[in-house]
């Protein structure tokens, strides 16, 4: 134990410092298909990015993440799974969160497979 509150939130504690190399990021394409998603842009209503996972930050670690969803005419986002994720678990558990909150703007018909990559390097994340 290192001597600091383990209920204190990790994230809270000072700078994120790395332990592991940033994993590489995948061929999308490859990982997950998105063909069925496309015809009309997605206009995000509120999208908001995951949260870097407590456990992956006290550890130093870092990876990514690929999510499929669908997205009703309505915007409403549901079907959400994770095709890949390194190194999976929390990582993987905060994107399909983040993902699950996602609205949309109405679609003229509804959209299957659309495909995001998030990607947790150095105590933040982003959209790849």
């Amino acid at each position: 134990m290192d001597g600091l509150n383990p209920l204190v939130d990790p994230r809270e504690r000072g700078p994120f410092i790395a332990t592991s190399d940033m994993p590489v990021p995948p061929n999308v394409e490859r990982a997950a298909r998105s063909d069925q998603c496309a015809g009309e842009p997605l206009r995000a209503m509120s999208a908001s990015l995951p949260e870097y996972p407590a456990r992956g930050w006290s550890r130093g670690l870092q990876g990514w993440s690929i999510v499929q969803f669908d997205v009703a005419e309505d915007g409403a986002v549901s079907r959400v799974t994770t095709a890949r994720g390194v190194p999976g678990g929390s990582f993987d558990a905060e994107a399909r969160r983040a993902v699950e909150d996602w609205r949309f703007r109405p679609v003229s018909r509804p959209l299957s497979g659309c495909v995001v990559l998030f990607e947790f390097t150095q105590g933040e994340v982003r959209i790849g």
